[in-house]
């Protein structure tokens, strides 16, 4: 009998060896999964915010989903599902507004990010087309180094880079690749 319980002893002793030796974590892999900061600490669905300076509405903003992730690094309010901004001028009138698939914001920063099928349109009805824009708060410009397309009452321009003023009154694009002039429809 002891030469049984040796057998099964040592091949469950080799089993186990093997099992332990064989299995190997990445310990990034690990530090990602066990990271709080990767969770959202809030969630909401339907938010309808309005950011007010000095008793002045600056912009209001709709959007599906909204998470709050706590990251002490960097702390951000992420707009996953798209987001809808209208940016008001000291008279309480729509003097610009802006679209987007995703968008993030990251409070400590005072810095905004859109993507994916960002427009951004005027007062005037100038329009911006872009997949990543970015809004920095405190300088209260938008800018953006990727493809951007605007139009306007008369033309079509494609470039690459662009800056703004946060109401879109006033641009710059950067690299102009291309120009399209329209047709007056009044001739």
């Amino acid at each position: 009998m002891p030469c049984k319980f040796v057998k099964i002893g040592t091949a469950a002793l080799v089993v186990v060896l093997f099992l332990f030796v064989g299995c190997r974590n990445n310990p990034e892999v690990v530090r990602q999964l066990n990271q709080v900061d990767s969770l959202p600490v809030e969630q909401r669905e339907n938010v309808h915010l309005v950011y007010t300076d000095s008793g002045f509405k600056r912009f209001e903003m709709k959007a599906p989903m909204a998470a709050f992730y706590n990251d002490l690094q960097n702390p951000k309010l992420e707009f996953s599902k798209g987001i809808h901004v209208w940016f008001y001028d000291y008279f309480g009138q729509v003097e610009s507004e802006l679209s987007a698939g995703y968008a993030v914001r990251y409070p400590a920063l005072n810095r905004w990010e859109a993507l994916y099928n960002v427009i951004f349109v005027s007062r005037k009805g100038e329009k911006l087309e872009t997949d990543h824009l970015i809004w920095d708060e405190a300088a209260e410009k938008i800018f953006s180094d990727k493809k951007v397309t605007v139009t306007t009452g008369r033309e079509i321009i494609i470039g690459e880079g662009f800056e703004a003023d946060q109401y879109f009154n006033s641009y710059k694009i950067q690299k102009i690749t291309g120009e399209i002039l329209l047709e007056d429809e009044n001739k």
